[in-house]
Formats: C-alpha cells, sequence, structure tokens
C-alpha cells in the first residue's frame, strides 16, 4: 500500500506541475492549453485525494474527498471540447453548454446530502462520461482522414481513456457483487490511471514543434475589425468556392490579391484568424477536397491520378502525393479503390 500511495503522490505533483505550465504557457492555442491545464488540475486533486484516504489523512472535512468526487463532472466534457478544437474551434456559448449544466449536480452533491442523490449519482456521473467518451471518439473518427494530423494524436488518448473508465466501471460492479478482483488501496487508485492518455497529450504538445497541426494565430496587433475579417473571408471562399482560383497552379498570395481586390495581409490575416491557417495551406485544403472528389468520381476513370492533380492545381506529381498522404493518411490509389462510387 506504502508504494501505491507514494505513486498517486508522484501523479498528483506532476499533474500539479503541468496544470501550472499550460495554464501560463503563451505558445500554441489559449484554449488547448486551458483545457489541458484544467484536465491535469483535476487529475491533480484526484490523485492527491487517493494519496490521503490511503495514507489515513483527513484535510478539510473531507473538502478534498468532495471536490474531487465533483471533478468528474468536468473532465469528460473538457476533453470532447479539446477533442473538437480543429474544425469547431468552440466559443464561449459552446464551453457554455458543455460544462455549466454539471455545475448543478456537481453543486447539490456539495451544499446538500440528499440520500437519493448520493445513490445514484456514481451512475448518472459514469453514464454522462462514457457518453461525452462516445461522442469524442465519433468525431474524431468522422472527422480523422481530412485532419488526421490533429487528431493522430488524440485518438489513441480518448480510446484509452474510454477503455480505462468502462475497467474501472467493471471493477466497482463486481465489488457491488462481492466480487474483488482489486485489493482496497488498487481500487481507490484505479481512477488516478485515467490521467495517462491526460499525459500523453500533455507530453506530446510539450514537445510539438507544430501544435497538433495548429498554426499559431498571427496578427495579434493588427488593428481590423472582427466584422471587417469576416466581410474579407467571405470575399475569399467565394473566390474559391464559386470561382475556384485554387485551381489555378501557380497562384501566388499577390495574384489572389490582385484578383479580389484585397490587399495580401489582409488576406493572410482573415484567414490565420477564422481559420487558423497560412495562405498555402487554405488553398491546399481546396486542392486537396477537389482531388477527392475527382478521384472517386466514375466519370474521371480514364484519367490518371496525376492527371486528376493537375486539374486540380498541382504542378508536381511527387510534392502531390507527399501531401495527399499526410493529410488522408491515404496513397491516392488507396483513396481512390476504397471510395470509389
Amino acid at each position: 500500500m506504502e508504494f501505491i500511495s507514494i505513486l498517486n503522490l508522484i501523479i498528483a505533483v506532476q499533474a500539479l506541475f503541468l496544470s501550472v505550465h499550460f495554464f501560463f504557457k503563451n505558445k500554441g492555442e489559449r484554449l488547448l492549453n486551458r483545457i489541458l491545464s484544467f484536465l491535469c488540475l483535476a487529475f491533480a486533486i484526484i490523485a492527491f485525494n487517493t494519496y490521503q484516504n490511503l495514507k489515513g489523512i483527513l484535510i478539510g472535512n473531507s473538502i478534498i474527498q468532495d471536490i474531487s468526487n465533483n471533478m468528474m463532472w468536468f473532465i469528460a466534457p473538457s476533453l470532447y471540447l479539446y477533442t473538437i478544437y480543429k474544425d469547431k474551434s468552440p466559443d464561449r456559448k459552446i464551453i457554455a453548454l458543455n460544462l455549466l449544466p454539471f455545475v448543478i449536480p456537481a453543486s447539490i452533491d456539495l451544499l446538500f446530502n440528499w440520500y437519493w442523490f448520493s445513490q445514484n449519482v456514481a451512475i448518472i456521473g459514469f453514464i454522462q462520461m462514457c457518453a461525452y467518451l462516445f461522442l469524442s471518439i465519433r468525431y474524431v473518427i468522422s472527422n480523422y482522414t481530412k485532419s488526421n494530423e490533429f487528431y493522430h494524436w488524440i485518438l489513441p488518448s480518448v480510446i484509452v481513456f474510454t477503455v480505462l473508465v468502462l475497467v474501472n466501471i467493471g471493477f466497482i460492479l463486481l465489488r457491488i457483487n462481492g466480487i474483488e478482483l482489486l485489493s482496497n488501496p488498487a481500487q481507490q487508485s484505479f481512477t488516478s490511471l485515467l490521467v495517462i492518455p491526460i499525459f500523453f497529450l500533455a507530453y506530446k504538445e510539450m514537445n510539438s514543434t507544430n501544435d497538433f497541426g495548429i498554426s499559431p494565430k498571427k496578427y495579434q496587433t493588427t488593428h481590423l475589425s472582427e466584422e471587417h475579417v469576416k466581410g474579407y473571408l467571405e470575399k475569399i471562399e467565394n473566390a474559391m468556392k464559386e470561382e475556384q482560383l485554387f485551381l489555378i497552379k501557380q497562384l501566388t498570395l499577390r495574384k489572389f490579391s490582385q484578383h479580389i481586390n484585397i490587399q495580401p495581409k489582409y488576406i493572410s490575416q482573415a484567414i490565420n484568424q477564422q481559420k487558423g491557417l497560412g495562405f498555402s495551406e487554405y488553398v491546399l485544403q481546396f486542392r486537396l477536397e477537389k482531388v477527392k472528389a475527382e478521384l472517386v468520381d466514375s466519370k474521371n476513370k480514364h484519367l490518371t491520378i496525376f492527371g486528376i492533380a493537375q486539374d486540380c492545381g498541382f504542378n508536381s506529381n511527387s510534392r502531390f502525393s507527399h501531401l495527399f498522404k499526410k493529410h488522408t493518411g491515404l496513397t491516392a490509389k488507396q483513396f481512390q479503390q476504397k471510395y470509389s462510387k
């Protein structure tokens, strides 16, 4: 038991360190840093609570125990918000809708001693956690192909987290029915193991040079209103979607600027702030989506893959092949065989 208690203390200290690190971290995406900071803080409290229980230490008349229990309401929703960040960039409304409702059960548990609630709260909590984890896994899988650079970091973490939760539920149900596969200290510590996939995300992010494939936001000091940015982006997207300017092989920011009559720096700012991309990456997205659509169209069976790529704005076969596999996880030929109509 001594080893298990010390292990929980080490987890608590490490999680607290990471929480502070991500809270004050300036590099990268602010919201992702804040979510990681909260997740690490939550597990720091949970692991420390387990440590004090195993050591028989009572601090603040079970205040830490209550806080630890109710942290669980916010862990899975936070992980879900982290998961959807790349495509949805959740604003305050989405964050509030996913977090604020759980302030109610947490407050009930902290402030009132309702017997019926205390008897059912664990079941409700596990259902809530499993529901959010299911949503996270489904979202990652459905969007993995188009954003695998971001999601290949997250998918293993969410799956491992889900497996650990389900195993934990299994052990609890067995214990309720009189079957004890783990000792009491080991059972208490099992929840602390949920921090493993969070640590994985945290350390990967700390050592990543590209912030999960998300380009850092620039133009913090450029005086351009949000209304102007959105107006510029609407004009930019119209030129891409309706006029399909991305099909021009030698399309540069300057040429594009001249076509839509917006200064290059404002084009870059609008794309970066609204999409989190540089101009070249933005154009590349349209080209890749066009290629994918053309590859699976039966009308193009007579065309070579590179012929299709050239029609979609690519002028180098090797670069096209590299970028296509990087963004889809498949070669163009594999993609065509898998999704052809």
